[in-house]
């Protein structure tokens, strides 16, 4: 599970303005959308009940939830990867 950069630029985006509006410490505003991604997620994902199929990009798991979802991956395959 992979929350991407939209979680990990938070952090720089968060603290008060250096230059430009909204950029926090970068010198520009990043173009991230933060809002619903187009189509919908297969009925395989193990958050599909929580949004109904839609792509929510501001929600994070916490670590001990990732953790469980990788090891519960790994049980079911047997070979140490997730998939």
């Amino acid at each position: 599970i992979n929350d991407g950069v939209r979680l990990h630029i938070r952090p720089f985006l968060t603290v008060p303005e250096v230059g430009k509006k909204g950029a926090g410490v970068l010198p520009h505003k990043p173009n991230i959308k933060r809002t619903q991604d187009r189509g919908q997620d297969v009925a395989s994902a193990p958050w599909f009940d929580v949004f109904g199929g839609d792509r929510v990009n501001d929600h994070h798991l916490k670590l001990d939830a990732k953790r469980k979802v990788r090891a519960e991956a790994t049980r079911g395959h047997g070979d140490g990867e997730t998939r």
